[in-house]
């Protein structure tokens, strides 16, 4: 069978693992964003957060004339671009390395438990892994000391404007990819890499005419992506927060790595470990140059910067699959028993496709069946709360939940509120709510949305619903005041 034909079968098998677990409603608030930006496209009002991602936009508003459905667009280009990165993970590896390593790479892609989980749901994040692994293997192609280099040149060109183009989906590949891009222009004349250059400024530049001109103008666009910027820094950086920034966006980016790899982790060690596997390696330098520096390039600024969720680590997550694949190569050779390689493979697989499967940890199948079905089932719950005597609380999932309240009849009030900002206490009194929120009665019921957020003190009661989901109750009178601490911490004070 043919690579081709190999990679066409992964895409497939992906493509049917992602389907079924597709949700439909929006996951995060970011998604709302998207949908937001679906309807008008506007960084400078988060439609979506800036730099505003305008191919990704666009092209979900081309699926979204057939869906008809902001979420269901988005969950198929999730699936799509998902089961592209696995094809791509297998083309990479194998020309990389050979065909065992392509096949091993994609299955240990294809079981990654963040990685699955977010094939299904509302987010850019597997289209990023896509775009990286794409362009790596482009990139690969330029570098590849096998072929003549007049064909590297010409190569490094297309890999240059596909790279250009990508940013345009994913602006964190400008940063990502530039090392690689570096590698392979060492391997072409002075003359090829200018061209190369100026192909991928004229792609970038492109994006940027084009979303400043859906975002009403250069400056506005601009000034956009420059508050976005601040607000990064001010954050979650090291520049706005000095040292301790570095611990806590490590202790994240080790977080999602490690739900993102389970099982994959000690192989990656034992590449790094065994004195063996790393002579092996490095006899084709530029192969493992280019491996480490595609896969490790992000790291700096994750660790520096800023690594807000799980799927941020899918620009390394390819990368990592296949240095996992390697280990359990080394890892067998180690153990001179190569029979026992099959077994490793097979043990990793399945391990880590139970812990999505069958688990109830983050971002397994069943979480995210629960946060999916628990917006309904919450939804309808408070569709019978009224609007003058409620009050629904949330910190993190704020946009989502305004989004769904907005189509109960009537809505419902909102307190929404950065859990980042300094603790606050709210009177609950009708002379304390704006005059264009519904207020009314002696008494309300203050219900808290997000699971993150701790009921403390007296007189809460959990409503669990059908599928796990909770809401935290409260029936107090309006004479109260709402408490917020330490940001997820929330009490009523009598």
């Amino acid at each position: 069978m043919t690579s081709g034909r190999i990679a066409l079968g992964l895409f497939a098998f992906a493509l049917i693992t992602r389907l079924p677990f597709a949700t439909t409603n929006l996951y995060a608030p970011d998604s709302v964003l998207y949908a937001r930006g679906m309807e008008r496209f506007d960084p400078s009002d988060q439609r979506p957060q800036p730099p505003g991602y305008l191919w990704y936009v666009l092209l979900l508003r081309g699926i979204d004339l057939v869906t008809q459905d902001p979420n269901r667009a988005m969950t198929l280009v999730s699936a799509v671009a998902g089961a592209a990165t696995i094809a791509l993970v297998y083309l990479l590896a194998a020309r990389l390395y050979d065909e065992r390593t392509g096949r091993v790479s994609a299955l240990f892609a294809l079981t990654a438990v963040t990685f699955w989980a977010y094939g299904g749901v509302a987010y850019p994040y597997t289209l990023l892994g896509a775009l990286t692994t794409l362009c790596a293997l482009l990139f690969w192609r330029a570098i590849d000391p096998t072929v003549e280099p007049a064909r590297r040149g010409m190569r490094l060109v297309f890999a240059s404007a596909t790279w250009g183009v990508a940013i345009g989906f994913r602006s964190d590949l400008a940063i990502f990819l530039a090392p690689v891009w570096l590698l392979a222009a060492t391997r072409a004349t002075v003359r090829t890499a200018a061209l190369g250059a100026t192909v991928v400024g004229a792609a970038v530049a492109a994006w940027i005419g084009a979303s400043a001109l859906a975002d009403g103008g250069l400056a506005r666009f601009l000034e956009a992506v420059r508050s976005q910027s601040v607000f990064v820094d001010e954050r979650y950086s090291v520049f706005g927060n000095g040292p301790i920034a570095i611990y806590r966006n490590a202790y994240e980016l080790g977080r999602f790595l490690g739900r993102g790899l389970y099982f994959l982790i000690p192989l990656v060690a034992v590449l790094f470990l065994s004195a063996d596997a790393r002579r092996i390696e490095l006899r084709d330098r530029w192969r493992t140059a280019l491996l480490l520096i595609w896969t490790l390039a992000p790291l700096p600024f994750y660790v520096f910067v800023h690594v807000g969720e799980y799927g941020y680590v899918f620009s390394m997550l390819p990368g990592l699959a296949i240095i996992a694949a390697r280990g359990s190569i080394a890892l067998a050779k180690g153990l001179r028993r190569p029979r026992t390689f099959r077994w490793i493979v097979a043990g990793v697989v399945l391990a880590n496709a139970a812990i999505y499967l069958l688990s109830d940890t983050p971002l397994s199948a069943r979480d995210i069946s629960r946060h999916d079905r628990g917006i309904d089932e919450k939804t309808a719950l408070l569709g019978s709360y009224a609007p003058a005597t409620t009050l629904v609380v949330s910190a993190y999932d704020s946009v989502l939940a305004e989004n769904y309240l907005a189509r109960l009849p009537g809505g419902l009030p909102l307190l929404e509120y950065d859990p980042a900002n300094p603790d606050f206490t709210k009177p609950l009194a009708c002379a304390a709510f704006p005059a264009t929120m519904p207020c009314s009665g002696e008494a309300l019921d203050v219900v808290l949305w997000d699971d993150l957020l701790r009921a403390e003190g007296t007189g809460w009661t959990e409503r669990v619903l059908p599928h796990g989901a909770r809401l935290r109750i409260a029936h107090v009178p309006r004479t109260s005041s709402l408490r917020v601490r330490e940001g997820l911490g929330v009490e009523i004070v009598r």
